[in-house]
């Protein structure tokens, strides 16, 4: 009778096992495609910031610095008998000087501060590769553990000769509970993880479209001058 409990005790544990195998394989490959997800979304992010800081230049560049040459051949120019108008035309041309100077400054202070920002989105890359690294050493750890636990066990079951307590086999159940309470929180953990990359790739969109309208515009001053 006793025999029978036991067996019903690690057919139950068994097929907990087996669902537990499944849920665990179906969360890898969840992680997998999230993991996807993030390298996608950070491409994209790093292809706007390259647009963004293109822009920036091009518009300092093409745009701004083309006015200042045609503003300081005109202030060369300037063809004119009545010294008043001549004052008063070197006066706005020189005050539209200073405007583009202010605005080549302003651009030149987003510039560095977009590149202060990528320089932290390194740092925080490198933090990333550094913890990565960690976890990969602890899965190997944990692969050859299970190795190592494996070939212990198969020696006990080989050496000695002992009979399996009710206590063993419940204490073995309640582990298999306890990991069946772990591997929902994974399952959770990954659904929210991929439900924020969802949310960043809307925003990563949206951004998108701004830094086109940038472009727009700044192809417009381009052309403009």
């Amino acid at each position: 009778m006793g025999t029978e409990v036991k067996n019903e005790k690690l057919k139950r544990i068994q097929s907990l096992i087996y669902e537990l195998s499944a849920r665990v394989s179906e969360n890898t490959a969840k992680a997998g495609l999230h993991r996807s997800k993030v390298e996608e979304n950070h491409f994209h992010i790093l292809a706007n910031t390259t647009a963004n800081g293109v822009a920036l230049r091009d518009l300092a560049t093409k745009g701004l610095e083309s006015h200042l040459a045609i503003c300081l051949h005109e202030l060369n120019d300037i063809e004119t008998q009545e010294e008043e108008k001549k004052i008063h035309a070197k006066f706005a041309t020189l005050k539209l000087l200073i405007e583009h100077l202010k605005a080549r400054i302003e651009i030149n202070r987003g510039l560095i501060r977009i590149n202060q920002s990528l320089v932290e989105i390194n740092k925080q890359m490198i933090a990333v590769n550094s913890s990565a690294a960690g976890f990969t050493d602890e899965i190997v750890l944990a692969a050859a553990s299970t190795d190592l636990h494996h070939d212990r066990v198969m020696q006990e079951v080989l050496d000695e000769e002992y009979s399996i307590s009710h206590e063993m086999i419940d204490e073995l159940n309640e582990i298999c509970d306890g990991l069946v309470e772990t591997v929902a929180e994974n399952t959770a953990h990954i659904e929210k993880l991929n439900s924020e990359s969802d949310r960043n790739r809307l925003a990563i969109a949206g951004n998108n479209k701004r830094i086109h309208q940038l472009i727009d515009m700044v192809l417009e001053v381009s052309e403009y001058s």
